[in-house]
């Protein structure tokens, strides 16, 4: 979710390549919205795709003063430290990305490959096999809704508002005490794959649209 019509604008040109632009729409869009830790952080991007290095972090170590406790900040602050040939700063924010978020099989994966870049083999495989396990419980949520899928026709899905989202998992997690009722309270909610694939993607960014 864009934060302004300016942000939008300068992601829309940051997509066609046109960083340069992308970048002073950002700092358009911040002026409007000052400590807006989304548009901060991509203009760190826009920043990265330049290979402006001071600039791009210092966009994302300021998105992590304004929200440090989202651990996305310090995945995305690990890909630029990557990028920029500096190894052991990545592994060091991936690792607090997944101490925020030990969900996030991603970043468990990204973790895995830079422990095994650097010789970390038994770390790296621990990281792999959670990641795996990760991506399995997905893929077996994607199932349930491919099984739902064949019995009924689904509904037009609606939109979910950040409140409405927050209110249904409160839901589920109250009234999921068996599988077959879960699978209803499930179904309630969900009602296409594609939708359910939002709703994980509303999970990791930290309950927001994005």
């Amino acid at each position: 979710m864009f934060t302004n019509k300016t942000h939008e604008e300068a992601t829309n040109r940051l997509k066609d390549g046109d960083i340069d632009a992308a970048i002073e729409l950002y700092t358009q869009a911040l002026s409007e919205a000052p400590d807006d830790y989304n548009i901060i952080s991509d203009r760190g991007v826009a920043y990265l795709h330049k290979n402006d290095k001071l600039r791009c972090f210092g966009d994302f170590n300021r998105a992590i003063k304004l929200q440090p406790n989202y651990s996305y900040r310090y995945a995305s602050r690990a890909f630029a430290k990557k990028h920029f040939g500096d190894m052991e700063g990545a592994i060091e924010d991936y690792e607090k990305a997944v101490d925020l978020d030990p969900e996030d099989a991603i970043a468990q994966n990204n973790l895995g490959m830079l422990l095994e870049e650097m010789g970390y083999k038994k770390q790296s495989q621990e990281r792999f096999a959670r990641a795996d396990k990760l991506s399995e419980q997905e893929n077996g949520l994607l199932d349930v809704m491919d099984d739902l899928e064949a019995t009924d026709a689904p509904s037009q899905p609606s939109a979910l508002t950040n409140q409405e989202a927050a209110q249904e998992v409160e839901h589920l997690d109250e009234n999921s005490k068996e599988s077959e009722s879960g699978s209803k309270e499930f179904k309630k909610v969900f009602t296409s794959k594609n939708q359910f694939k939002e709703f994980i993607r509303f999970i990791r960014n930290g309950f927001k649209i994005k």
